[in-house]
């Protein structure tokens, strides 16, 4: 039984040669799985989690090297013809349908694309139960956890990147590559690494300075120093500081191509993040204080000022 949920944790990226692993091991809830690799080339692939069902499916979730989320049904019954697209509907809590395409990856494995920010994955992070609908066939599926199952299998993505596997060579060609071939390859991957990691890092960034926005808002017409506003919306928000500097971490060490001092970066990324919250607060406060005196006291009542919105 545990090789085939290993395998079909594998198979859920129909990678062209089979995945080594789990290494580490996520447990949320009733999902359970970790970290894979390719057997071809031993490098980081993805990671995955499946959860088993009363109806004898199981549905697994998975999160590419590159960022790139599929979720995945099978079933040891099914007689699916490899290769074929299905045209099915998966409905969240009797409200919410969404119309997928799924990929027939073996006979008994479907899988479906989950686009970051699509209303697929919003849906099945917030939802308690999914029904998986083909023609006149419907299956339920509780939720479980999904809500903290998708951070964990992304902080494994983001942690799993120098993992290396074992090394089949019968798996694919990359050992006749010549040189030149192989240098190309690795210093296209490791660009193509940098960009996701950097949109990534820009990512959070925006969503932290919103949060610091909303957050320092209410402090900008008090008379506490902008380093004190700075250091209060900041703590408000540390989930997402701490995100970023997790970020630019992760950057460096890219960079390196080794370890960093993580300490030593996670405190200059915290100051260098208060450094341009303060000139932000300092740049609103002026702002505010000068559209004060360009405009006549309203009589009664008026609007809190509120930061600008670059932060």
């Amino acid at each position: 039984m545990l090789r085939g949920v290993v395998l079909a944790s594998s198979l859920l990226l129909a990678l062209p040669a089979h995945a080594a692993g789990p290494y580490g091991k996520i447990v949320v809830g009733n999902w359970s799985g970790g970290a894979f690799t390719n057997d071809a080339t031993g490098a980081f692939s993805h990671c995955a989690v499946n959860a088993g069902y009363r109806n004898g499916t199981r549905m697994l979730t998975s999160i590419t090297a590159d960022f790139k989320w599929l979720i995945g049904f099978a079933h040891p019954n099914w007689r699916l013809k490899p290769g074929a697209r299905l045209n099915l509907q998966l409905v969240f809590d009797r409200s919410s349908r969404v119309d997928v395409t799924a990929d027939v990856k073996t006979a008994s494995l479907l899988t479906i694309a989950m686009p970051d920010d699509s209303q697929l994955i919003n849906a099945f992070r917030r939802g308690s139960y999914l029904e998986l609908v083909a023609n006149d066939q419907r299956l339920t599926f509780a939720l479980t956890s999904t809500g903290e199952m998708l951070p964990a299998l992304a902080a494994c993505a983001r942690q799993s990147a120098s993992i290396r596997g074992p090394v089949n060579p019968s798996a694919g060609q990359n050992a006749a590559r010549p040189p030149e071939a192989e240098t190309q390859a690795s210093s296209q991957a490791r660009a193509e690494k940098k960009a996701v990691l950097e949109k990534t890092r820009d990512l959070i960034r925006v969503k932290m300075m919103t949060c610091i926005g909303r957050e320092g808002t209410p402090m900008l017409a008090t008379d506490e120093k902008a380093e004190v506003v700075a250091k209060a919306a900041m703590i408000f928000c540390k989930a997402d500081v701490d995100a970023l500097a997790q970020a630019i971490i992760e950057i460096q060490e890219h960079d390196a191509s080794r370890p960093v001092d993580r300490e030593a970066v996670r405190r200059a990324a915290a100051q260098s993040i208060q450094d341009v919250v303060v000139a932000q607060i300092v740049k609103s406060r002026g702002e505010m204080l000068s559209r004060r005196n360009q405009q006549p006291p309203a009589p009664t009542g008026g609007g809190r000022p509120a930061m600008s919105p670059s932060i």
